[in-house]
């Protein structure tokens, strides 16, 4: 998957979870209102979709940008 389909997935996910749109890809979660349940949810969902990351993914990047890029590249996980 392409880094514009990873983020492109992502963001779908994220306004599906939230209920709004997220245009910007630097916002970050908690701002737009997620919590912890929120964030569950939309990692649930991204792996379901096939991505792969831990159940903490969004808890530990919280913007689009910082998730996708992850995403590609897992070893990113393991720094704060």
């Amino acid at each position: 998957m392409s880094d514009k389909d990873v983020t492109e997935t992502l963001r779908e996910i994220w306004e599906e979870v939230l209920g709004i749109p997220v245009d910007d890809v630097d916002a970050d979660f908690f701002d737009l209102g997620g919590d912890s349940l929120l964030a569950l949810a939309i990692s649930t969902r991204a792996i379901e979709s096939g991505l792969t990351m831990p159940r903490s993914a969004v808890l530990r990047r919280s913007t689009l940008r910082q998730l996708a890029e992850a995403v590609e590249d897992p070893q990113l996980f393991d720094r704060v």
